[in-house]
């Protein structure tokens, strides 16, 4: 068996390399999950097949690694295993480019066979390097402890220590440095570098040199897969970032109208159509009626601005008729909100938008409202389980003034999916009185809470030819309150459980396997 002596290989090196061994476990799950974000989305079931799968092969890791340590103690292996691992790191972008395109579809346009099967190649992809990384602490314990002659418990802890402070480098530089400033795709290749720089200065004085030629390869394919943004046929991106919170893009297409999407498109989170143009397809349309069922409304609230598509429609259809209607937006996403004037018209003087999380700002604002729009959503179609809970609705109603009302959408494939009954009766334990209306768009579905009766004859102020009354005609004549039979099947969301993911999740499974 050969053992490297201290000269060789010290022990000052093994804690540096254990560093960046350790940071890079970290930035490969985060780059893990923001790699299959924009195809699948971040909920607790994505997050819990990555978390699970990184585990399983940490634990393989750390079996195999103990046992091939004690047989081979060589720190020449440990190098060329941790080069192998950075290799197959780099080639992940590679490898998701050959696997997503079967998902041109979108999740609703995708059978089912292949949503499933795609998921788990690129997760079995992930598995192999975090498996060769697992192996190094039982390595490094092992070649540490062999040249120390002692005090094992000591060297373990403090490899364990180094290892573990660069897990929470590469968790901190990963989320907010590298993929907010670089991207995910250039995080992957950057810690494959890294793995590969420092495992080939492991192996400079052995015979082994030719590995740091392995350096090349995530130079070459980070060019090789360096593409223009994908965009629709007939359509361009404008601008493209991965923030904080989700990859984001502004698509802009041929007829000039402009749309905010995230990830890779499974919902449009703005639209900004040429001179402001109402259209059958948008469901923000349905929100300019809100204001004719309230007494002299003067204060808005919209939760999940995004592109400011809401404010902007009511301030240009709605303001006329209530000159004193004052508009507040909340967007979480700083960046977003950078993109509502340069790309999707809305005007200083035509909202406020304040920079908070929603339910943050409404547990915080001394402010009463007239009515209060919540059109956030998460990671393209996930409504996020905090805004839609019994608790959120009931202080959400605290805020509202006597003859307010709460009013959201719902992406619902049929009036009886589970997850529109559980928001219609959590809605309805919250207010008085609530609603359901069939919103413009395919999937979308209003639903109101107020305080008093909503009666429809106040929409008669809108005039025949006005850009509101083709969306004034598509309402019903008279709203129906909706009852405890409606909604006695459905579940009551809470703080406590809330499973909005699993809902939709289920809801497009659903109506996947339909389409087969």
């Amino acid at each position: 068996m050969q053992v490297h002596t201290k000269s060789e290989f010290t022990v000052r090196f093994l804690y540096l390399y254990v560093f960046v061994t350790g940071a890079s476990v970290m930035a490969l799950e985060l780059a893990a999950s923001r790699f299959l974000a924009p195809y699948y989305g971040t909920s607790m079931i994505v997050w819990a097949n990555i978390i699970g799968l990184i585990l399983l092969s940490l634990s393989l890791g750390y079996w195999y690694g103990g046992r091939l340590a004690d047989r081979r103690p060589d720190g020449t292996l440990l190098m060329k295993l941790s080069v192998w691992a950075g290799i197959i790191t780099c080639l992940l972008p590679l490898w998701g480019k050959m696997i997503f395109p079967a998902l041109s579809g979108g999740i609703l346009g995708t059978p089912l066979l292949v949503i499933v099967c795609s998921f788990f190649a690129i997760l079995i992809v992930f598995a192999p390097p975090v498996f060769l990384l697992a192996m190094v602490s039982p390595f490094a314990i092992r070649l540490v402890t062999a040249e120390t002659k002692g005090e094992v418990g000591k060297i373990a802890g403090n490899l364990y220590a180094f290892s573990t402070m660069g897990s929470l480098i590469g968790t901190f530089g990963t989320a907010f440095i590298t993929i907010p400033f670089l991207g995910a795709r250039e995080t992957i290749f950057l810690w494959s570098a890294a793995l590969i720089a420092i495992s080939a200065w492991g192996l400079r004085q052995t015979h082994s040199r030719w590995w740091v030629a392995a350096i090349l390869l995530p130079i070459a394919l980070y060019l090789l897969t360096r593409a223009p943004v994908a965009s629709a046929e007939g359509s361009s991106v404008v601008w493209a970032k991965d923030t904080l919170y989700q990859y984001v893009r502004v698509i802009k297409s041929d007829d000039g109208t402009t749309a905010l999407v995230y990830n890779e498109g499974g919902g449009v989170q703005s639209v900004h159509r040429p001179g402001d143009a109402l259209s059958p397809d948008d469901y923000y349309d349905d929100y300019l009626l809100l204001p004719y069922f309230t007494d002299n409304p003067q204060h808005v609230l919209v939760l999940g601005s995004a592109g400011g598509t809401i404010p902007r429609l009511m301030a240009k259809y709605v303001k006329p008729t209530f000159p004193k209607l004052d508009i507040t937006g909340v967007e979480i996403d700083p960046d977003v909100i950078d993109l509502d004037q340069r790309y999707f018209g809305l005007e200083p003087e035509d909202a406020t938008i304040v920079n908070q999380d929603a339910r943050v700002f409404v547990g915080n604002t001394q402010q009463k409202y007239d009515i209060v729009i919540v059109d956030a959503y998460s990671q393209q179609i996930y409504i996020p389980f905090h805004l839609a809970t019994l608790e959120f609705f009931q202080s959400v109603r605290q805020k509202l003034t006597d003859d307010g009302l709460l009013a959201l959408n719902v992406n619902a494939v049929s009036p009886d999916s589970k997850l529109l009954v559980a928001m219609e009766k959590t809605v309805q334990r919250a207010f008085p009185y609530s609603y359901v209306v069939k919103a413009r768009g395919e999937y979308n579905y209003i639903l109101i809470g107020s305080q008093k009766p909503l009666k429809t004859e106040k929409l008669q102020q809108i005039e025949a030819g006005s850009p509101l009354e083709p969306i004034r005609r598509e309402w019903p004549a008279e709203l129906t309150p909706l009852t405890e039979g409606q909604v006695k099947g459905g579940l009551l969301l809470t703080d406590n459980r809330a499973p909005t993911e699993m809902l939709t999740d289920s809801m497009i499974f659903g109506a996947a396997k339909e389409q087969r």
